[in-house]
Parts: C-alpha cells; structure tokens; sequence
C-alpha cells in the first residue's frame, strides 16, 4: 500500500466525524443534543487532565475544583456584574489558569500519590468554599445562570447549544494537539519519562511543571464555564471528589497520553449509559463490568486498542505518542 493511500486512510475517518457531527442534528432530537454538549464539555476537561497527567505524569484529584472555579467564576461574572457571555468564559478559564499554576507551586516537590492527596484536599476545600461563601455563591441552595448570548445571539436551545459546544471543543482540540507536538509538548513527555534526564537536558521542571498546572486548568475551567451556561443551575454538591475519579476515569479508560483518548473515554463515560438505559436495575452492574473488562484487557485504554490494530491492519499509527499506563 502507497503512503499516499496510508495518508488518506489516516485522514478518512476524520472527514467521516467531521461530515457526522455537522449533520447529526438534523436527525436526533434534543435530549441527545443536550447528550452530545455534555460529551463536548468532557472532552475538554479530559483534553485538560491528559495534558497533565498523561503527558506530564502528574496525578491529580482536583478538577472537580478546577471545574467548579470556571463555573462559579462565569456565573457570578454573568449574574452579578453583568459582563458579556464571551468575557464571563475567557475570564474564568484565565482565572482558572492562574490558580492551577498557584497550586502547581507548592506541589512542584509532589508526586505519585502524594500530589494525587495534595489536589484531592484542594477538591474538598473548593467545595466547602462554594458553601460557605454563600454570599457570592447562594451556597447551597445553588445558583441560577442565564443561557449565555454573543452578539445579541443568545444560546438558549439545545441546537444552538451544541453548536457552540463543537466550535469550542474542536479548537481547544486543535490546540492542544499544536501544543504536544511543539517544545512544551515535548518537554511535558521528558518530565514524564524521567525528570532527571530531563532536567539534564536543560528542561526547566519547576517552569513546565507549573504551565502543565496551568494549562490543564484553563481547559477544566473553560469546561466549566460552559457548563454553568449549557446547564442553567449550578449546585456546589456536584462538584465532588467523584467528581474528580470520574474525571480520571475517562483519561484511563481512553488512554493516558493520546488526545484520541480523551475522546474516546469521554464517550464511554458520557454515551455508554445512555446505551444501556433500558436495563433499568442491571444498568449500573453491566456498566462497571464493561469498565473492568476495558481496563483488563485494553491496560492502555481504547486509544491504545485502536493504535494496535491500525498498526496491524494498515501499518501506520493513529497518533505520534504512545498511550500511557498510569504510573509507568
């Protein structure tokens, strides 16, 4: 086989998504719209997470406050002070931002489990802050926001919604595939091989450490953002410490280090319940069992899977890194 046809393989199915996504609203209706934006919503948040787990080899369980920090921060911007939809979400995923990379800091010394426990106390003292400062947050009786508009557009139906959300999420997409494939990407993969090779080579690890914080921030926090509008309700007791497994959930079953991952395991996690609705009782059972059986025998995630299989079939890989298992 040609490398022009291998090429065009490649780039086939990515065409077919593409044509896919566009058209899928003219045939479903808005309860899997509504699906689809959550899907889109994970997507980043994973995109965020892999960047700094997956790419970076730093564990965290602390983007539930991540994500909790861009909606609340949109919300108050959109409810209390009135600034413009597109403001409110480019100032809460910079805000956002800027406290991962004050985190980032005192972490620079953590690892493994340490900095998984270290983000995780984050996660319970963010939450605890929405509650308390009831003032700003209405606490726990939760807070309303209006649909988000642009331009005197205002997003309030689910096909405007996803629209918005598939914009976002392809260009957060894109740039986060720049990003790996550029000096910071690979400086990431260096620090996640082995921080004293790297650091030999001349990386600066508590430089690029702190900007994988950063990053991986900005992405949950513009996630989270998006939701406090695509939602309309914002309730402090959903952004939990599950909330934050779940969120690992998705980069392992997907694949730690790949972007297709992200994807992929944001599908599982958002589509594959909806698959299995009508079990009723055994829906939960038959879910966790698929998850296992992924984990066992897929141990670098689906993007993995589908890595090999491309390989074997057409001889050529779906991505330039190779998937990675948590803590190798």
């Amino acid at each position: 086989m040609g490398m022009k046809t291998l090429e065009r393989l490649k780039g086939l199915p990515l065409v077919v998504v593409g044509v896919g996504l566009l058209a899928l609203p003219s045939f479903v209706d808005n309860y899997i719209l509504y699906v689809m934006t959550r899907l889109f919503v994970y997507v980043l948040v994973a995109l965020g997470l892999n960047l700094l787990t997956g790419y970076t080899g730093q564990v965290s369980l602390g983007h539930a406050a991540f994500f909790a920090i861009g909606a609340y921060t949109a919300a108050v911007l959109a409810e209390s002070w009135r600034w413009p939809s597109v403001l409110c979400v480019v100032a809460a995923a910079v805000f956002t931002a800027v406290v991962g990379y004050l985190l980032g800091l005192p972490c620079l010394r953590l690892s493994g489990l340490y900095l998984a426990m270290a983000t995780l106390g984050f996660t319970l003292i963010v939450q605890e802050m929405l509650l308390q400062l009831a003032v700003i947050t209405h606490g726990s009786e939760g807070m309303k926001v209006r649909p988000a508009s642009i331009l005197g557009f205002t997003f309030d139906s689910d096909y405007r919604k996803y629209f918005l959300l598939l914009v976002v999420t392809t260009s957060m997409l894109i740039v986060a595939r720049n990003l790996i494939r550029g000096r910071t990407g690979r400086a990431f993969l260096a620090i996640r091989e082995n921080e004293r090779a790297a650091e030999a080579m001349g990386v600066n690890l508590a430089q690029y450490k702190t900007i994988a914080f950063a990053i991986s921030a900005l992405y949950t926090g513009l996630a989270g953002a998006l939701s406090a509008f695509l939602v309309g309700f914002l309730d402090p007791q959903e952004f939990s410490v599950f909330l934050s497994i779940q969120f690992i959930t998705i980069i392992i079953l997907g694949g730690l280090g790949s972007l297709l991952g992200s994807v992929l395991g944001a599908g599982f996690l958002i589509i594959l319940p909806e698959l299995l609705a009508g079990l009723d009782v055994w829906q939960a059972l038959v879910y966790g069992l698929l998850m296992v059986l992924t984990i066992i025998f897929m141990p670098y995630g689906l993007s993995g899977a589908i890595r090999r299989h491309a390989y074997r079939w057409l001889g050529v890989g779906v991505e330039p890194i190779v998937p990675r298992r948590l803590g190798h």
